[in-house]
């Protein structure tokens, strides 16, 4: 702050000294011009005006400035002459106009000054909302990234670090491409524009290889630098798990009951039978009653298999993304083969077609053939898994090879409620029949060294 600042600043605290000091100072300057006759010293009184106008209102500068002006024509040696008058209008005018200038400078000081305090204020409050903002991004459980138009980070939270297992290291400058290709896709789509507003689940890639299912609530926005993007991410792979493991139960356990249904009748059905034929071996000589029963019996069996087998072809048509069905399925089969120890290898051909089956029956597929394999390595040393996905001339063909002790009776593989089975022995004839239902199969390839199924699925276009 200069002198002047300084002084301005004073003189707005201690009105009334100021004003005494100028009224001594004038007197002063008045006195002093009154002893001396030979020359004015009425340009003297500037000073005290000077003094006075920082404080002063314009009235009162206007009436300080002409009884200056007065007592400097008093005593000047020339007060005798003609045009006193216009000397006194002149030498006030220029002591107002000078008491202006300071009034206004003054003004323009306090405006400064508050508009200083105001601006000052103000990043105080952006300091402290940044501080909050930075908190609560710090300690979210969410990972939170932003990141720049060529899709470099430009932020990220601890939990975006844990989330991609990257403690040790510094997202930020990194492209996310190799963790979350999802969001550059949206920086590079060209009808993208600022405050697109949108949630999406994608698979995303830990700094280790492992899958899991991401989450994401995402919005752009425009900065100089180009079209950004701040991403929210959610680990949604455990309840990916939950939901898929809980509707395969479901699956097997509706599947249960409704085979017991349908074996309940078919065993009354049997029982019927029976004695029908008890019947026509005990009586020879009068069989046709017991014939009817037989042939009532016999068509109320097959009235039960064409129900059946015409609700089998009623079966609507569907196309599944099989890349989409296979991350899916990494996400949940990935973390059930670490958490025994195993390991996991993926070889997934590029440029899969969609193929003819219903997505979510498909990845039941595939979930039930990773639990079996989960389930046959469970007592080997070396427990891994490989799956591949390719084309073979116009079939897809996905494969699920274990380091499993291997199958004992293969020919017995697809048989339902067989002796030994985990469960019921449904998960592999029904996966069967899913598949057939949409014109592929499921088969096992035998191996000396590995346990290999192998799903077969038509493209969607090719489907008869």
């Amino acid at each position: 702050m200069d002198p002047l600042e300084k002084y301005l600043a004073v003189s707005e605290a201690n009105r009334a000294w100021i004003y005494s000091f100028a009224g001594v100072l004038v007197a002063i300057i008045a006195c002093v011009d009154w002893k001396v006759v030979e020359f004015s010293l009425g340009f003297l009184y500037i000073v005290p005006i000077l003094m006075a106008s920082a404080t002063l209102r314009g009235w009162q500068i206007v009436a300080f400035s002409t009884g200056c002006g007065i007592l400097r024509e008093w005593f000047s040696p020339i007060h005798t002459s003609p045009g006193a008058a216009a000397r006194i209008s002149i030498g006030a005018t220029g002591f107002a106009l000078a008491g202006y200038f300071v009034s206004e400078l003054n003004l323009k000081r306090q405006l400064v000054t508050r508009h200083l305090q105001e601006r000052e204020r103000q990043m105080q409050l952006r300091l402290d909302a940044e501080q909050q903002l930075r908190v609560v991004i710090e300690t979210s459980p969410l990972a939170i990234l932003t990141l720049d138009s060529a899709g470099r980070v430009l932020l990220a939270n601890e939990s975006a670090h844990h989330l991609f297992r990257l403690e040790s290291q510094l997202l930020a400058g990194k492209e996310i491409q190799t963790h979350l290709p999802i969001l550059k896709r949206f920086l590079n789509v060209q009808h993208s524009a600022a405050h697109l507003r949108t949630t999406v689940e994608s698979r995303g890639q830990r700094a280790d290889g492992e899958a899991f299912l991401a989450h994401v609530w995402l919005s752009t926005f425009s900065t100089n630098a180009g079209l950004c993007l701040a991403a929210f991410i959610w680990d949604a792979s455990e309840n990916l798990r939950d939901r898929e493991g809980t509707g395969l139960d479901s699956m097997m356990a509706t599947s249960r009951i409704l085979i017991g249904a349908v074996s309940h009748e078919i065993r009354n059905l049997a029982s019927a039978a029976a004695s029908a034929h008890r019947e026509l071996a005990a009586s020879p000589v009068s069989q046709e009653g017991s014939f009817q029963s037989l042939g009532t019996i016999i068509a109320a069996l097959e009235k039960i298999a064409a129900s059946g087998l015409g609700l089998a072809s009623h079966a609507s048509k569907a196309v599944a993304d099989l890349g989409m069905v296979l991350d899916e399925a990494r996400v949940v089969i990935d973390a059930s083969v670490r958490e025994m120890n195993g390991t996991i290898h993926w070889k997934i051909a590029s440029g899969l077609p969609l193929v003819g089956a219903d997505h979510h029956s498909l990845l039941q597929v595939f979930l039930n053939l990773a639990r079996n394999s989960e389930q046959a390595m469970k007592d080997t040393g070396e427990r891994s898994l490989s799956v591949e996905a390719s084309m073979d001339n116009d079939m897809v063909l996905v494969k699920f090879r274990d380091s499993g002790c291997g199958v004992r009776n293969p020919e017995a593989l697809f048989q339902p409620f067989q002796p030994g089975a985990s469960s019921t022995g449904l998960g592999l004839y029904i996966s069967r029949a899913v598949l057939r239902s949409y014109g592929g199969d499921l088969r096992y390839e035998p191996n000396s060294n590995s346990t290999c199924f192998v799903v077969q699925l038509w493209p969607a276009d090719e489907r008869g």
